[in-house]
């Protein structure tokens, strides 16, 4: 599924940018896809480890300026998506396996040929109840802002791969992902790598190869004590390693689905840990398809 984030430079980069091209057509594009995961964490907060995780997501996509000159702003597109955890263990309890149910709404811009600006809001609700990172019937909310950086073929001429890092900034509006009791809103820093190589071919298909790395922080009260207070910088290092190829062996009608089997090793700090119960190392293994139209 994988994602999903900086209004400001977006906002600040139209006002200044001078191109003259007109905003492409209304052209909406859309993807869809789904994992089954051995185990849920959410930026390294534990949600579910037993039975079946099934997390379904959808996003549909709307272009809203497209330039291929030499301007600053090379394109600008809406996007909205949700995002589902549907769980048959503990956590999918009496009201039913919808655990959560994401929603987001996002700009997202190009910056020159390798920058990528977003800024994004999104809403965490729990439709079973089990979830407590609502608040009453008011779901969890927060603003995110996100630039990645293209390196891909920058460092070698005849290898058409790269770092592309990412730096990403969320902020609680409502409710709390820690769930501290008597804890603050947070803030949450994000740094990430995600290199892929193409390692052979598997039928008619590349085979890639992609060693997405995460390190998530706290830069305000998000990985808080369950008991609140003594905020936790770190919490989580997620270092993972998935095999990717396109299924051409479907009929054409179905259109062009990917899929992917993965290897996480997460590493947890204090206050992580002793939500996991003492547990400082997880191995999540996860499985799945997507598609684009």
């Amino acid at each position: 599924m994988r994602t999903l984030l900086v209004s400001g430079l977006i906002l600040s980069t139209t006002c200044f940018a001078q191109e003259t091209a007109p905003a492409r057509p209304e052209v909406v594009d859309g993807s869809l896809g789904f994992q089954i995961t051995s185990q849920y964490f959410f930026r390294g907060l534990l949600q579910e480890n037993q039975g079946i995780i099934f997390q379904p997501w959808v996003e549909l996509s709307w272009g809203l300026y497209d330039n291929d000159g030499d301007g600053t702003l090379r394109s600008l597109e809406l996007n909205v998506g949700q995002w589902n955890s549907l769980h048959d263990g503990p956590t999918g309890g009496a009201g039913g396996v919808w655990y959560e149910s994401d929603f987001y709404l996002e700009v997202a811009g190009k910056l020159g040929d390798r920058l990528g600006a977003s800024a994004a809001y999104w809403t965490y609700d729990t439709p079973n109840g089990t979830g407590s990172f609502s608040r009453g019937s008011r779901p969890g909310q927060e603003l995110g802002f996100r630039l990645d950086y293209d390196d891909r073929g920058e460092w070698f001429e005849s290898i058409e791969t790269g770092l592309r890092p990412w730096v990403k900034l969320a902020i609680e509006t409502s409710g709390q992902r820690d769930v501290a009791a008597g804890g603050s809103q947070g803030a949450y820093l994000e740094l990430g790598l995600d290199p892929g190589f193409a390692i052979g071919k598997l039928g008619d298909g590349d085979l890639v190869l992609s060693l997405p790395t995460k390190l998530g922080l706290s830069l305000k009260d998000y990985y808080e004590r369950a008991t609140g207070g003594n905020d936790d910088f770190f919490g989580y290092l997620d270092i993972g390693a998935e095999l990717s190829a396109p299924l051409h062996f479907l009929p054409a009608r179905m259109g062009p689905w990917d899929a992917f089997v993965g290897l996480h090793l997460l590493f947890l700090g204090d206050n992580t840990e002793a939500r996991n119960s003492g547990d400082a190392f997880e191995t999540i293994l996860s499985v799945g398809c997507s598609t684009f139209f």
